[in-house]
C-alpha cells in the first residue's frame, strides 16, 4: 500500500510502474502484464493459494478471450506505429480521487519489545471493509514529439544490442554522410547517492536541443520511429524518460570533459578572444552584472570564456543519439 499516512484509511495512491518494473516493461510492448503481490508479509499458505488462484484465472481468461486479447494487441501495435506524441514521465493528479472498498484489519499502537516506544500493529481478529480514498490518475509530466528516426553512432554497441533484443528494427548507414539532425545537450540532472540494481541512476534531466549537421560513418545505426516498438524506442532513447538508457548510465562518458586549459596560458588567449569578439565580451559583462559572486570569481570568468569559445570541446554533454526531424533520404544498407 502506498498510503498517504501511516495506515491505508488515510488514502492510497496508485503506483506508477515505469519500465524498470515487469509490468511497466510489458506496457512498452503493448502487452498485458501482471505483478502478483504475494510477498513475505503474508503467511506462506495464503501466498501459495493466491498464486495458484491467479494462475488459474490467467488460464480461464485467456481461454475465454484469446481472440479479443490478440485483436487488441494488433490494434495497439498499429496505433503506436503511427502515434506522434509520447509521454516520457508521469505525475499524480491529486485533484481526482475515487472511493475504494478496502478490506483490512484495525490498526493500533502497543509498546515495542525492542525500544519500548509505541509501534504500529494490525489486529487480525478485527477485520473490516471500509470505503477509503484512492488517487490513481496519472498525467504526462513530460511529453515529446517523435522524430522521424534516431541516429546512433556504432560505438554505442550495447544500446544497439538491447534494441535488437527487443525486436526493434535497426538499419545501418551504407556510406559516410553528413546529416542535419537535432541533438540534445544535457544541461542538468540529478544522480542517486546510493546504487540501485547496480546503477547510480540519473533523474530530473533537462536538455537543450540544437539543430546542426554532424558527420556520420558507414555502419552507424538508424532507428526509424514507425514501428510497433515505438514506445520502447522513445522511452529508452529520449534521455528525459524515466527509465531511459541515459538515466541507467549507458552514456555517462559524455559527461566527462576530456579537455581543458592551463589558466596561465589561456589567460592571454581569453583576453584576445574578448578583444576580437565583442559579442563574447558583452555576454561576459552581462553575466557579471547579473551574478555578484561570479563577478568576484576570476577562475569562473575564465572558464566562462573558455566554454563560450571554439576551444571548448563540442561533444561535452552532447547526447550521442541524435534525432532526425527532417525527412531526408539516407543511404542505408
Amino acid at each position: 500500500m502506498n498510503a498517504f499516512g501511516e495506515i491505508p484509511e488515510t488514502g492510497i495512491a496508485g503506483f506508477i510502474e515505469s519500465p524498470r518494473y515487469s509490468t511497466g516493461y510489458t506496457t512498452l510492448h503493448n502487452t498485458i502484464g501482471f505483478m502478483p503481490e504475494t510477498h513475505m508479509l503474508k503467511s506462506y499458505d495464503l501466498r501459495v493459494d493466491a498464486t495458484y488462484k491467479l494462475l488459474q484465472t490467467y488460464i480461464d481468461v485467456v481461454q475465454r478471450d484469446a481472440k479479443i486479447i490478440g485483436e487488441n494487441k494488433r490494434k495497439a501495435d498499429e496505433f503506436v506505429a503511427v502515434q506522434k506524441e509520447f509521454p516520457l514521465a508521469w505525475k499524480l493528479n491529486k485533484s481526482v480521487e475515487n472511493d475504494l472498498p478496502f478490506k483490512g484489519f484495525e490498526s493500533g499502537k502497543k509498546p515495542s519489545a525492542v525500544s519500548g516506544t509505541d509501534r504500529l500493529f494490525y489486529d487480525r481478529n478485527k477485520p473490516f471493509t471500509k470505503i477509503i480514498k484512492e488517487w490513481n490518475n496519472y498525467e504526462p509530466a513530460i511529453s515529446i514529439k517523435k522524430p522521424i528516426a534516431y541516429i546512433i553512432p556504432k560505438a554505442w554497441d550495447k544500446v544497439i544490442t538491447l534494441l535488437k533484443l527487443n525486436n526493434v528494427k535497426v538499419e545501418e548507414l551504407k556510406s559516410d554522410s553528413k546529416i542535419s539532425v537535432e541533438s540534445y545537450y544535457i544541461t542538468d540532472f540529478k544522480t542517486a547517492t546510493r546504487p540501485y540494481e547496480g546503477h547510480y541512476l540519473h533523474s530530473a534531466v533537462t536538455v537543450n536541443p540544437v539543430q546542426h549537421t554532424l558527420q556520420y560513418y558507414a555502419g552507424d545505426f538508424v532507428v526509424y520511429v514507425n514501428q510497433k516498438t515505438n514506445r520502447f524506442i522513445v522511452e529508452t532513447l529520449e534521455p528525459q524518460a524515466t527509465d531511459s538508457y541515459f538515466n541507467w548510465n549507458f552514456f555517462d562518458s559524455i559527461l566527462d570533459m576530456k579537455e581543458h586549459y592551463s589558466a596561465y596560458v589561456f589567460e592571454d588567449t581569453a583576453a584576445e578572444l574578448l578583444k576580437n569578439h565583442p559579442e563574447l565580451k558583452n555576454k561576459l559583462d552581462a553575466k557579471k552584472a547579473a551574478d555578484a559572486d561570479f563577478a568576484k570569481n576570476g577562475a569562473a570568468q575564465l572558464d566562462f570564456v573558455y566554454k563560450n569559445s571554439d576551444y571548448y570541446e563540442k561533444t561535452h554533454n552532447r547526447y550521442p543519439v541524435a534525432r532526425l526531424v527532417t525527412d531526408v533520404k539516407l543511404d542505408l544498407k
